[in-house]
């Protein structure tokens, strides 16, 4: 039986534009057979993709020491693997440590420290390893479990012995470890909104993609060029009332992007994300706990502040109506006023 006649039509779309090439410089065709020339293309191809991402700029905002966007009130402290940033409003009643969300940094609480300072207390916001003006780099452990360890580090630097811990969403996370982990550190326990029980950090990428020199390269230059103008729409999207959203306010949470190395910690957030999936033991935690949410958070629901409160033994929950996401900001009066009631409340 004889062959079936060649059916260019039916060859892929690569091979037809490859022969159309061929057909139109017989002389080379003479010289080398197609697949090689193929082989040497795709070859060209695999190593542009890895060494074009080096040539090409980082793009994205301009980078600034951090000691140049700091605020007067603010302090750098040096720990054992990096330095740690903290606004601090000095007052002679107890400390009141305040942890940001993913994102956020001690902009979080601009309205809410200067209530606490008002009301006696010694107030910190700390910006955590990876975000705001504190070091960011992507051999850092970003597990919520290594924060933890941080912020008692920084509070044995600043001479705090112990603080009521105040964390917001992913902050919550490392003050509920806090908690667990050094419960003498932690006088009471206060979770905004606080991501929990959310089992999203279970998808993060494996730490071997980002290994790769250059996929973390070619992320990089995504992340730089794509997150200026991503920040402001996340922040609608988690606040129910747009209209707090200030353009001071959200240039206060782009300040990190001014920083260098944002982009690599929040790549080492990402690769170190299912470190921080795990169930805690929240039956543990014996210190008065308040629990406050946004009754609109689209984000965290407020189903997760009702198991939380079902969980933690002897707490407290309170559900600010017309808040989402960020309650500091968007009802801060009420925010400030249960805060404030709480720490009154149950003073050591």
């Amino acid at each position: 039986m004889p062959d079936p006649l060649p059916n260019p039509e039916g060859y892929p779309f690569l091979r037809r534009v490859i022969d159309g090439w061929w057909a139109r410089n017989p002389q080379l065709r003479r010289a080398v057979d197609w697949p090689v020339w193929f082989a040497l293309a795709l070859l060209a191809a695999v190593f542009g993709l890895m060494l074009l991402p080096f040539f090409v700029s980082l793009g994205g905002p301009d980078i600034q020491p951090p000691h140049t966007l700091a605020d007067p009130n603010g302090l750098f402290i040096r720990l054992e693997d990096g330095t740690l940033y903290a606004v601090h409003e000095p007052g002679p009643g107890p400390a009141v440590v305040l942890l940001h969300g993913f994102g956020g940094s001690t902009v979080s609480w601009r309205e809410t420290i200067p209530a606490l300072a008002s009301a006696g207390y010694d107030v910190y916001a700390l910006d955590l390893r990876g975000f705001g003006l504190s070091d960011k780099d992507w051999r850092a452990d970003y597990s919520h479990a290594a924060q933890a360890g941080r912020v008692a580090a920084w509070m044995d630097a600043v001479g705090i012995e112990r603080a009521a811990i105040v964390g917001h969403s992913m902050g919550g996370s490392v003050a509920a470890h806090l908690a667990l982990s050094y419960p003498e550190r932690v006088s009471r326990l206060v979770l905004v909104d606080a991501a929990i029980l959310s089992d999203r950090a279970a998808w993060g990428i494996p730490g071997v993609v980002w290994d790769v020199p250059f996929v973390r390269r070619w992320a990089q230059i995504a992340l730089r060029r794509a997150a200026p103008d991503m920040l402001a729409d996340l922040l609608r999207d988690a606040a129910a009332n747009d209209a707090v959203l200030t353009p001071e306010l959200i240039a206060g949470y782009e300040r990190a992007l001014h920083t260098p190395g944002w982009e690599l910690s929040l790549l080492g957030m990402l690769r170190d994300s299912r470190l921080s999936a795990q169930p805690l033991p929240l039956g543990e935690i014996r210190v008065p706990t308040l629990i406050v949410w946004g009754a609109e958070d689209g984000w965290v629901p407020p189903e997760d502040g009702v198991r939380l409160a079902q969980m933690i033994p002897g707490a407290e929950r309170v559900e600010l109506d017309g808040a989402g996401h960020l309650p500091m900001h968007e009802a801060p009066d009420e925010f400030q006023a249960a805060l404030l009631d709480f720490l009154a409340r149950t003073a050591p």
